[in-house]
């Protein structure tokens, strides 16, 4: 497998904190990877949400990489990476798992920190299932093995149909109201997540980023997630950051997890629904303590 650099961030004059886009084949699709920091160092796996891409991890991953080799991938069917050839196989947790230990593989990486927001977490949770060797410690960011109903039916109002939109600025106004539980601090971060989620269309119009196909797999599926089973097996240490106000992961499916796993490390973001954004400074600095956990 090959690799394409794609760009540099020049932006960030420290050699650590340069930014690449790399794209590599994996399992037979050219993947999109936002690679920080430098070969060699304690890697960092960061995946992000269902209607997310790897840019939500631009924050910290210039916070972080002075100290790790970090790879933030575009999931299969989103941002610039390749559109599934058979979405009901491909556009699952186990069909991403295998890409991200094949990815795992390309860089050789034989253990990582992975932190997983939503469905990133759902993903490193059968990577370390499947591969538990590879994952010595595990973040899942607001999420778990059970999600609550209602919020799911909540994702799937939003996540459903093809909308088409005129400008950016009515992207970024969707976005102020569906992901207001991220909690993003500025304008300048609000207009950052509404560019990088929109690709424009032949018409001229603007639509989200991924392949709509993802979400017809997803409401198709998701009712039957039961994670439980996976939880239960996994052997590495975990780390939890439940959003206070989260719908999709409430406090009493928290409780379920701590009693699973009573040495489970949990952080309540007060501030934050589904899921935290992971960049503020606070949230920051309680990555960082993850990591030397």
């Amino acid at each position: 497998m090959s690799d394409i650099v794609a760009a540099q961030d020049a932006q960030t004059p420290t050699p650590g904190r340069v930014v690449q886009d790399v794209f590599v084949n994996l399992c037979g699709y050219e993947t999109r990877i936002r690679q920080w920091g430098t070969p060699g160092k304690p890697a960092i796996i960061m995946v992000h949400g269902l209607a997310r891409l790897s840019t939500d991890f631009d924050i910290i991953a210039r916070q972080l990489a002075d100290d790790y080799f970090i790879l933030c991938p575009d999931i299969l069917g989103r941002g610039y990476s390749a559109w599934a050839q058979t979405p009901e196989r491909e556009y699952v947790p186990g069909f991403y798992a295998a890409q991200m230990v094949e990815m795992l593989d390309h860089f050789s990486i034989n253990q990582c920190s992975w932190i997983g927001t939503s469905m990133g977490g759902i993903i490193g949770m059968v990577v370390a299932d499947i591969a538990p060797r590879r994952i010595e410690r595990l973040l899942l960011n607001d999420i778990g093995p059970e999600l609550a109903q209602d919020a799911v039916d909540r994702i799937k109002s939003y996540v459903g149909g093809t909308p088409e939109f005129s400008s950016i600025t009515e992207i970024d106004a969707i976005m102020r109201t569906i992901y207001a539980p991220f909690g993003l601090e500025n304008d300048a971060e609000w207009a950052e997540l509404a560019m990088y989620s929109a690709r424009r269309l032949p018409n001229g119009k603007f639509a989200m980023h991924y392949d709509p196909r993802v979400m017809e797999v997803f409401r198709d599926q998701i009712d039957e997630y039961d994670g439980w089973d996976m939880f239960n097996r996994l052997a590495c240490p975990i780390t939890l950051f439940s959003g206070a106000q989260s719908d999709l992961v409430p406090a009493t499916i928290v409780k379920k997890m701590q009693n699973a796993k009573p040495k489970m490390h949990l952080l309540s973001l007060e501030s934050c629904g589904h899921a935290p954004y992971l960049n503020t400074m606070d949230q920051i600095e309680s990555v960082k303590i993850f990591l030397k956990s």
